[in-house]
């Protein structure tokens, strides 16, 4: 069997036909929001309460947990293929997809968009998701063991061993490194309000009479690796005006 773990409807929606197998998308903002929890039970739950009072989300257990722990369902025989995008929005999302695959899994291929493209799908006609399909980076045992670390890091928002981690491992997915980087930029400081924010704000104090849909525009330009959609730039903008 195939399956296809998707990082949203968006690609769900213009995915080609005549690639064969059953998909699960993976509907989750996990760059945002609490991750620690004891166990599974209480991290699904978490991350319910958290949608629901963040973005308002709705359904969340049918549409987004039932979803993605079909991940932990598929057949040990079965063939994955991970369609992600090279941002830290999506890589994080990935990152937690590869912890829930069956531990004797046949075999895993990474789709990423292409070098055009490194942060959307969505500009790929159907005949470029098919080549990118045909191109997957097959996935071995350690870049699985990679993935799961790289969760577990963020999980315990430990970016510095993260990035040692992967100073210390085979450059093979040279993607990944900038991801994390940007995970650390991001990250508050005494001199700094991360990355995403200050630059924000200078959006916003070079162009003060924008409106946000400008503001989001301008923003998208500035930093595409965090793959923020937005409701995540809302959000952080609804923070900016609301601080001095």
């Amino acid at each position: 069997m195939i399956f296809h773990i998707l990082n949203g409807d968006s690609l769900s929606g213009q995915f080609p036909n005549d690639i064969p197998g059953e998909k699960i998308i993976f509907r989750e903002c996990l760059l945002d929001g609490p991750l620690v929890a004891k166990n599974e039970d209480v991290f699904w739950q978490m991350r319910k309460e958290f949608l629901e009072f963040a973005y308002e989300a709705t359904d969340y257990d049918r549409k987004s947990k039932e979803e993605i722990l079909k991940i932990t369902k598929i057949p040990s025989e079965s063939t994955v293929f991970f369609w992600f995008e090279e941002d830290l929005f999506c890589q994080v999302n990935f990152w937690k997809a590869s912890t829930l695959l069956p531990k004797d899994l046949q075999e895993a291929y990474l789709v990423l968009p292409g070098q055009n493209s490194p942060y959307s799908f969505a500009h790929l006609s159907a005949a470029q998701l098919f080549h990118q399909w045909e191109n997957a980076l097959k996935l071995d045992l350690e870049d699985i063991r990679l993935f799961n670390s790289l969760w577990t890091f963020y999980q315990n928002a430990d970016v510095a061993n993260a990035l040692d981690y992967l100073e210390s491992s085979e450059p093979k997915f040279s993607f990944l490194f900038p991801a994390v980087k940007a995970w650390e930029n991001m990250i508050p400081t005494q001199k700094s309000e991360g990355l995403p924010m200050q630059t924000l704000r200078d959006i916003q104090i070079k162009n003060p009479v924008w409106d946000f849909r400008k503001v989001f525009r301008e923003f998208q330009n500035h930093l595409p690796i965090y793959g923020f959609g937005d409701l995540q730039v809302k959000k952080l903008w609804e923070k900016m005006k609301s601080s001095p």
